[in-house]
């Protein structure tokens, strides 16, 4: 399936279709609490899942809100038959010290979660979410952070998802992804 060639026409559905992306992602971490089953579409660049629950569940995972236009996801071919690699970034500067906190718990993650980016277009009645992060939790996670020097310099948290191996180079995602609730252990 995946070497049968497809045609890319010019859309024609006369929609705007701007750059950039909203100003927040979601974390979704790979295990049962969040997700039942994720599978790559051969058919769409897209991911099927199922998130954990009953029938009709809804996907749940941890916002990071960031700086207006900083969010960005780019990707990078790996060569022949070597996949895509991904990246995600964000720049957050009102809540440092939140960031802190769960910069640390994604480093000691081990990769085993996805990253949505919201693109602010709705598809079908569907939030369309451009995804870092393949099904195996395959994922990087880096940050920096800067003071800035003058008082109106940018500054802040700049974090950084890469997945080095994604087979499409844009993987969406269609539907709705809610903010999960906060253990008591992160207070």
């Amino acid at each position: 399936m995946s070497c049968n060639l497809k045609h890319v026409k010019q859309s024609v559905d006369c929609k705007e279709n701007p750059a950039g992306l909203s100003n927040y992602c979601m974390v979704v971490p790979i295990d049962s609490d969040h997700i039942t089953s994720i599978e790559i579409n051969d058919d769409k660049n897209q991911y099927n899942i199922v998130p954990a629950g009953t029938s009709g569940a809804t996907l749940k995972g941890f916002k990071i809100a960031f700086k207006n236009q900083t969010g960005q996801v780019s990707s990078e071919d790996n060569g022949e038959g070597a996949a895509n690699s991904v990246t995600g970034t964000g720049r957050v500067d009102k809540n440092e010290d939140d960031m802190a906190v769960l910069g640390r718990r994604l480093s000691n993650m081990g990769g085993g979660y996805l990253v949505f980016f919201p693109t602010g277009k709705i598809v079908d009645g569907k939030t369309e979410w451009k995804v870092v992060g393949n099904p195996t939790g395959d994922i990087e996670f880096s940050r920096t952070n800067d003071s800035g020097v003058n008082r109106n310099d940018d500054h802040g948290t700049t974090f950084t998802f890469v997945c080095n191996y994604q087979v499409y180079d844009v993987v969406k995602y269609y539907g709705v992804i809610a903010e999960d609730v906060e253990s008591a252990s992160s207070n």
